[in-house]
């Protein structure tokens, strides 16, 4: 991208008394806009105005160039509101930080990490870079102190750590990076007494329910009030899909109670059900893992990271660690009698047919593990067998 690329922001209402800059992209020389070029834009904005409202949805860049915009903006006479949108990542969080009054959207992040950079030259010279990168976290640290009340271990704590802090925008108003949350003005239809049905008891579930979805009409026939209660809260799970259509507001009370029983049992051996199956997820995960470093395709140091990403997908892993070297196999070479195969079976299953899914684990867990991602219905035939799921 060009020196002369066009900007990646815009002007609004310049003839009004409150201008809008729209803010999107990256900071740096050949990014979306830099200090020389946005400084003559910002300048004619608040030439003739004493408001302006600037949105920010930046990913961030040059520390320099985000430094030299935020002074720009707090040495303006002009007040300045910004609106954070999607994000305000690493130097963009710098950039709106520099507003009078902050607001971000509901669904808004603000970011913080370390400064970044590159070397190159010899010792003193990289020496002098880390230098110059520690001074520019001091000066970014101070930025956030004056603005907000976090405590100084907490914004140290967002360099030193190694990784990208992610703040929501309620955890922003909590600590002052911003001043208000911006809510949706649609509302949605509350779903929240059937996402929380599965802790609670039958008559727990019922009052939940009852509660969400409003009290009936003024009535003085009780019955005609359960009714039309009972009436509301069929329709809420059939519509869930959990009852059928042969449960109606006539139902004896009894039975209808019965059904509700049902629907939070379900709810509880589904739960348990995916506890279960993340428990032998995480198993099969380890076993790979402790194995590829027994065969020194792995290093030690290297098995927290390798253990995240086979629990995230234990097929791929056990495909990964295949494709490595590691220690010489002292089988190489040997030639063997090729076994006759079932053609309509997965080709690790051949010769294991009475195999059973804790030998598998015991003996194989990589081979499980591969089963697991090319051939899901067998694997899970494996799993009900010992779990009598």
């Amino acid at each position: 991208m060009s020196k002369t690329s066009p900007f990646n922001y815009e002007v609004n209402n310049k003839s009004r008394a409150n201008p809008e800059i729209l803010l999107y992209g990256y900071i740096g020389q050949y990014d979306e806009f830099d200090y020389p070029r946005f400084q003559n834009t910002f300048r004619e904005a608040i030439k003739d105005n004493k408001n302006l409202t600037m949105r920010v949805h930046c990913g961030g860049g040059s520390v320099f160039e985000g430094l030299a915009i935020y002074d720009l903006m707090r040495a303006s006479s002009c007040k300045v509101h910004v609106i954070v949108e999607g994000m305000a990542a690493s130097m963009g969080a710098i950039l709106a930080v520099a507003g009078d009054t902050i607001e971000m959207t509901e669904s808004a992040f603000f970011m913080m990490h370390a400064v970044k950079g590159v070397g190159h030259g010899d010792k003193k010279h990289i020496s002098g870079q880390i230098e110059l990168m520690e001074n520019c976290e001091k000066r970014i640290s101070a930025i956030f102190a004056e603005r907000t009340n976090a405590t100084t271990e907490l914004i140290t704590d967002w360099f030193n750590n190694g990784k990208d802090n992610w703040l929501s925008a309620e955890e922003c108003l909590d600590l002052k990076l911003c001043d208000k949350i911006i809510k949706p003005s649609k509302k949605r239809k509350d779903t929240g007494a059937q996402a929380s049905i599965t802790n609670k008891t039958e008559m727990e579930a019922w009052e939940l329910l009852n509660k969400s979805v409003g009290q009936p009409k003024k009535s003085n026939d009780n019955n005609e009030k359960s009714k039309q209660m009972k009436k509301q809260l069929i329709s809420m799970l059939m519509l869930s899909g959990l009852i059928s259509n042969s449960i109606t507001e006539e139902t004896a009370d009894r039975e209808v109670e019965g059904e509700l029983a049902k629907v939070i049992a379900k709810a509880k051996s589904a739960d348990a059900y995916k506890t279960q199956l993340e428990d032998l997820n995480n198993a099969t995960a380890t076993s790979l893992v402790e194995n590829a470093v027994q065969a020194g395709k792995i290093m030690a140091s290297e098995k927290e990271e390798w253990l995240k990403d086979a629990k995230a997908n234990p097929g791929m892993a056990a495909r990964a660690f295949d494709r490595m070297t590691g220690k010489p196999d002292p089988n190489n070479g040997l030639k063997r009698q090729p076994k006759k195969e079932n053609t309509d079976q997965h080709a690790l299953l051949n010769g294991r047919e009475e195999w059973d899914f804790e030998k598998w684990q015991q003996e194989d867990p990589k081979g499980l593990a591969k089963l697991h991602g090319e051939a899901e219905e067998s694997w899970k035939e494996l799993f009900n067998q010992n779990h009598n799921a």
